[in-house]
């Protein structure tokens, strides 16, 4: 049986990948490797499904036209700093945060999460957290010139008009995921 790597997605402007990935070349620390998220591969996630069968794509794609019907669109805006997960300390993954239109994207999550939990797709254990990764820390040796350089860097508070939701595909290469659009659902 076909299975397909998927998830649902927002995404972005070019003028918003440009400028995060104009702020990727800002943050290199000597002695540290970070695995930047590639420029065509920058976006949102609503949510990560895994691999799917393609009858469960077509029940994703239905509840998706359901559920964009109801919202209109909106506008985010990037918030002025640079966070990281898990924490400052123990910086893994980094990313920038949404400042503004973070009650429109947590309502449209909790509403994905909580149509697609009813029919059998596993649920997350955490709340929402509207973030945009850059970046996977592979190695630092200086964790404190790292942490500096993060908090230093201002991220320029740019709007995008949200529009759309996007079910993607993911396939992994060895020289990194390739993403597409397998289909767009308009708010």
């Amino acid at each position: 049986m076909e299975k397909i790597r998927s998830f649902i997605a927002v995404n972005l402007n070019p003028d918003i990948k440009e400028y995060l990935t104009s702020l990727q070349a800002c943050l290199n620390v000597p002695e540290t490797k970070i695995k930047w998220v590639k420029k065509n591969n920058l976006h949102l996630t609503m949510k990560f499904l895994g691999y799917i069968t393609l009858d469960q794509a077509e029940f994703i794609k239905s509840t998706l036209k359901e559920i964009t019907n109801l919202y209109n669109p909106f506008n985010i805006k990037l918030s002025s700093n640079i966070g990281t997960f898990p924490t400052y300390q123990m910086p893994r993954i980094i990313w920038v945060g949404i400042k503004e239109g973070i009650s429109e994207l947590a309502e449209l999550y909790n509403c994905i999460e909580n149509n697609l939990s009813k029919k059998g797709f596993p649920g997350e254990a955490k709340d929402f957290s509207g973030h945009i990764t850059i970046g996977r820390v592979k190695y630092i040796r200086d964790k404190t010139s790292l942490i500096q350089t993060l908090k230093s860097v201002e991220v320029n508070n740019i709007t995008q008009k949200i529009n759309s939701i996007d079910l993607m595909e993911s396939e992994l290469t060895p020289s990194g995921p390739i993403y597409k659009i397998t289909v767009k659902f308009s708010l």
